[in-house]
């Protein structure tokens, strides 16, 4: 084993974690323990779709070499993020209220969260891959933005609107961008 699949070992369990997470609610779902709802289940999406392209994106870390510890923080801290994020997307009870109602209540602390994801992933890139600034920060600079605009709004419509534009984001950054690895 080399030194990347050692720090590849914490993350990976934090990302199996996470998505643990979005199935066990998923589960709870099937079994009527919580009321479905279509934003709701977008953002389930959104945030499992995040969680993987993290996984398989870290990848191009393999040839990084020797790791300093702070390296390390930057590293791990999008998959925490994202755990924590799964995490919020459902209640801690079985709950009668609709997941959507949920959500929204809970939208503040989720939007903080990725966008600290967000800029995880840029710092991410600037320290420890050594990339110059570029399209994926300045893209990551808008969703911070727009997610500090869902923090704040209540409207289901531009809720929902934006998690499209997001899932059509992240379809589009993996084709283009990341399909392969290696």
């Amino acid at each position: 084993m080399d030194v990347y699949e050692f720090i590849l070992i914490p993350s990976s369990i934090i990302i199996g974690l996470g998505i643990a997470v979005l199935f066990g609610g998923l589960v709870r779902i099937l079994r009527g323990e919580l009321k479905a709802g279509s934003l709701h289940l977008l953002w389930v999406a959104m945030v499992f779709g995040y969680q993987v392209q993290w996984f398989w994106a870290s990848w191009e870390l393999s040839t990084h070499g020797t790791w300093l510890f702070p390296e390390f923080i930057i590293f791990i801290i999008g998959p925490i993020g994202l755990y924590m994020a799964a995490a919020m997307l459902f209640p801690a009870t079985d709950s009668d209220e609709s997941l959507d109602v949920h959500f929204l209540s809970g939208r503040r602390p989720f939007f903080l969260i990725l966008a600290l994801v967000l800029a995880s992933f840029s710092l991410s890139g600037w320290f420890v891959v050594k990339d110059p600034l570029g399209y994926q920060d300045l893209s990551r600079l808008i969703a911070i933005v727009l997610y500090g605009v869902l923090a704040v709004t209540k409207h289901r419509g531009i809720h929902l609107a934006s998690v499209l534009f997001f899932l059509g984001s992240l379809i589009l950054f993996i084709y283009f961008f990341t399909l392969r690895v290696g």
